[in-house]
C-alpha cells in the first residue's frame, strides 16, 4: 500500500472514530472538514443527519396499555418499584438493630414480605456469626503503630509543659492499662496496712530517689515515686529490644511528664502547703507508671 492510499484509510478510521462524538454534539472539526473531502464519509455523514431530522419529524406514539403492563411488571419483578410499607422498613432497620426505635414494626413486615424478611434474617445471622467469632488479639506491630499514631495525632492530650498546663483535671481521660491498675491496687493495700513506718509519715521526710534535692512527706507520694522509678529501671533495662518508633514515642512521653514532676516538686520546694501542685505531682507520677507500665506490656508481647 503506497503512502497516499495509506493516509486516505487512515483519515476514514479516525472519521468513524470520531462520528459518533459528533452526532451527540460534541465539537469535532476534523469530522466535518474529511466529510468535504471525501466522498463515501460524506455520504454516510449526509445519511446519519438526514435520518437523525425525519425521527425528530415523528409523530409521538403513546405504547399500548398491554405493552405498559408488561414494562411494569418486569420492572416490579427486578425491584424497581418499592412499596412504601419496605421503604419504612429501610428507614427503620438500623436503628431497630440497634435495639432503638419502635420494636414491632419491624418483625411484623417483615412477616408479611419476603424479600424484607430475608434481608433481616441475613442481617441477624451476620451479627450472630460475629458474635460467634473468636477474639484474636493483634501483633505486637499492630498495636505499637497504632499507639504511635495516635500519639503523634496528640490522642494522649496536650504536650506536658509543665503541671499547669497538662492537668488540668483530676481523672484520667483515656483507660488505664490493667497492669497499672494491679499496680495501683497493690499500691493502695501497702498506703492501707498499719505499718509504723507509715502511721509516723508526718513526722518525718523521704528523699526521692530522682529528685535527691527534693524532699517529700512520705507515704503516698514516695510509694508512686518509687513505683516509677522501679518501673523506668524495668524500662531502661529492655529498651534496646524495642522498635525505634515505639520506644521514641515513649521517650517522649516520658521527658515531658519528668519536666511536670520537677516543676511539682520544685513548687513544694518553695510552698510545702500547695495542696494543687501535690494533686498534680500524684497525677504525674501516676501517668508516669501508666506510661511505664503499657512500654513494658508491648515489649513483653
Amino acid at each position: 500500500m503506497d503512502e497516499g492510499r495509506y493516509n486516505t484509510v487512515a483519515a476514514c478510521a479516525r472519521f468513524e472514530g470520531e462520528l459518533e462524538a459528533y452526532l451527540e454534539g460534541e465539537v469535532r472539526p476534523f469530522v466535518i472538514s474529511h466529510s468535504q473531502g471525501c466522498p463515501s464519509c460524506g455520504a454516510l455523514l449526509s445519511d446519519l443527519q438526514s435520518i437523525r431530522q425525519t425521527a425528530r419529524l415523528l409523530p409521538q406514539e403513546e405504547p399500548s396499555p398491554l405493552l405498559w403492563a408488561k414494562v411494569s411488571a418486569r420492572l416490579a419483578a427486578n425491584g424497581a418499584f418499592t412499596p412504601p410499607a419496605c421503604l419504612r422498613f429501610e428507614d427503620e432497620l438500623q436503628a431497630y438493630l440497634e435495639g432503638e426505635g419502635e420494636a414491632t414494626y419491624i418483625p411484623s413486615h417483615a412477616r408479611e414480605c419476603a424479600p424484607c424478611n430475608t434481608l433481616l434474617s441475613d442481617l441477624q445471622n451476620i451479627r450472630q456469626a460475629a458474635r460467634e467469632l473468636p477474639q484474636e488479639e493483634p501483633s505486637p506491630v499492630v498495636w505499637a503503630n497504632i499507639h504511635a499514631r495516635l500519639e503523634a495525632e496528640g490522642a494522649w492530650g496536650r504536650p506536658v509543659r509543665g503541671w499547669r498546663e497538662i492537668f488540668g483535671w483530676h481523672a484520667f481521660p483515656q483507660a488505664v492499662p490493667l497492669g497499672v491498675l494491679a499496680l495501683l491496687i497493690f499500691m493502695g493495700s501497702l498506703l492501707t496496712l498499719p505499718s509504723a513506718n507509715l502511721r509516723i509519715a508526718d513526722e518525718r521526710v523521704v528523699k526521692i530517689p530522682e529528685m535527691a534535692s527534693v524532699t517529700l512527706p512520705a507515704g503516698e507520694d514516695s510509694v508512686l515515686a518509687n513505683l516509677a522509678s522501679n518501673l523506668e529501671k524495668d524500662f531502661r533495662a529492655r529498651e534496646a529490644s524495642m522498635a525505634p518508633d515505639l520506644k521514641a514515642t515513649y521517650e517522649k512521653s516520658l521527658v515531658s511528664l519528668d519536666g511536670s514532676i520537677r516543676e511539682c516538686l520544685d513548687s513544694l520546694q518553695h510552698e510545702p502547703g500547695n495542696t494543687l501542685a501535690h494533686d498534680y505531682l500524684l497525677t504525674a507520677y501516676t501517668r508516669k507508671a501508666e506510661v511505664l507500665t503499657s512500654a513494658l506490656e508491648f515489649e513483653g508481647r
